[in-house]
């Protein structure tokens, strides 16, 4: 786990679901991503106060641990939030059945994408900022749907580095896919993480062949590992498992909304037994 360090997630509830929309937060988690000052990466989480409370009384289980298991570090609106609904080991299992079967063939689809835009580099290297964009969406879509059999639930967010951190907090196995020992390979990182806007819009991106051979062998990694976790949800895939098994794997969770200008912010963090 070298150079692995783990990251802080705050989760903003405010009183509007269009307060939390990205423009008004940009700014923000711009400043937590590359701020030198903040030593341990600190990741964001937004949503309407209305959306929180339809999770909770849905059952959305990354929600519910958020409230049991939390601290409150600031709060202006003290109106309570509403009674987290636990799930049967039944629900949970068949949420995440549900998230597996949709989202890791579409993955699977995107992987395919991303190998023929490598293969057209030898005729026109413009084709790699196509597959650097493809591969990006395909671990954006691996780590979501790892969250959201996990967790049943997974941030709209396009920031890999963001959603890494979420992962690997919920498995520290997942660690080792991305090795974090040699600068290369975290800049080459870096790299694909800011092809989501740049490898579309910016003359300037630029992504070697060889970066993005070491890219895709690290997310077939990634994706056998998400077929293994999506599997792992039960030793039979075609039955529940039984209800002995579905403890939390989790320990040490630090919630805590927290409130500025109308908003309340939750924040967690993660550690895996």
């Amino acid at each position: 786990m070298k150079g692995y360090r783990s990251d802080y997630d705050i989760l903003v509830i405010v009183n509007s679901k269009k307060l939390a929309e990205p423009q008004y937060w940009d700014k923000v988690t711009d400043r937590l991503m590359w701020d030198k000052g903040i030593a341990t990466p600190v990741g964001l989480i937004v949503h309407g106060a209305r959306e929180v409370n339809n999770f909770l009384a849905d059952g959305q289980y990354f929600f519910v641990d958020l409230v049991r298991e939390g601290i409150v570090l600031y709060e202006l609106d003290d109106r309570p939030l509403a009674e987290p609904k636990r799930l049967s080991p039944m629900e949970r299992y068949q949420a995440a059945t549900k998230h597996y079967s949709r989202t890791l063939p579409a993955c699977a689809r995107l992987m395919v994408t991303a190998r023929f835009h490598i293969q057209k580099m030898e005729g026109d290297p413009e084709w790699a900022k196509d597959a650097a964009f493809t591969l990006h969406q395909a671990i954006e879509r691996l780590y979501s749907a790892l969250l959201l059999t996990v967790t049943n639930y997974s941030p709209p967010s396009h920031n890999l580095k963001f959603l890494r951190g979420l992962a690997e907090d919920r498995d520290r196995g997942l660690v080792d896919v991305w090795p974090r020992d040699q600068h290369r390979h975290t800049a080459w990182y870096n790299i694909l993480n800011e092809s989501y806007v740049k490898a579309r819009y910016s003359k300037h991106f630029e992504i070697t062949e060889d970066a993005l051979a070491w890219l895709i062998e690290r997310t077939e990694h990634l994706q056998l590992w998400s077929m293994r976790s999506a599997a792992s949800t039960s030793p039979d895939w075609k039955k529940p498992p039984p209800a002995g098994n579905h403890s939390v794997a989790r320990n040490g969770s630090v919630f805590c909304p927290a409130n500025f200008l109308n908003t309340r912010c939750v924040f967690q963090k993660f550690a895996v037994r």
